[in-house]
C-alpha cells in the first residue's frame, strides 16, 4: 500500500539522517575538495610567488599588513608541505586551511598573475558575478574552426 511505502521511505530517511552518515557524506565531499589533484598546484603556485611579492611590496605595506602576509606565506608553505609529504592527512589540511583564513585573502596581485581574467572588489575578493552580461562568456560567440 501507499502508506507502507511512505513509512518505509521515512525509515530510510531516518537512517540516512543519523549523524554518522551525514558526517561520512560531508567528509567525503571535503576529501574531494581538498584532494591534492585539485588544490596542490594552485596553492604551490601562490606559495612560489610569495617571497618575490613580499620583497617587492614591503615598502608599500604597513608593518601590520607585511606581518599578516608573512604569516599567510608560512601557512601556505605548511600546506604545500602536507600535500607533498602526507596528502591524505585531511584533518591537518583542514586545520591549516582554517588557520590561514585568519590572515585574509592572498595578495590580489599574486592571484591576478595566476588568473588574469579574475576581477576583484575593493576588499580584494574575487568577483563572482556570473550574471547574463558578466563579460565572461561561458561559451564563446566565435565559431570553432578545425584546421
Amino acid at each position: 500500500s501507499l502508506e507502507e511505502m511512505m513509512e518505509s521511505m521515512m525509515k530510510e530517511f531516518e537512517k540516512m539522517g543519523q549523524k554518522g552518515d551525514a558526517d561520512d557524506v560531508i567528509g567525503g565531499m571535503m576529501k574531494q575538495l581538498l584532494s591534492k589533484e585539485l588544490m596542490y598546484e594552485p596553492i604551490k603556485q601562490v606559495t612560489e610567488r610569495f617571497p618575490r611579492w613580499l620583497a617587492e611590496t614591503k615598502d608599500h605595506l604597513s608593518e601590520e599588513d607585511y606581518n599578516r602576509y608573512g604569516h599567510q606565506y608560512q601557512y601556505f608553505q605548511r600546506i604545500v608541505s602536507v600535500y607533498e609529504n602526507e596528502p591524505n592527512n585531511f584533518p591537518r589540511l583542514m586545520e591549516l586551511l582554517q588557520d590561514v583564513q585568519e590572515y585574509g585573502q592572498p595578495p590580489a596581485d599574486i592571484i591576478k598573475e595566476l588568473a588574469p581574467e579574475l576581477e576583484f572588489d575593493e576588499d580584494g575578493m574575487p568577483k563572482m558575478d556570473m550574471g547574463g552580461d558578466s563579460g565572461l562568456p561561458l561559451f564563446g560567440n566565435e565559431q570553432c574552426h578545425v584546421m
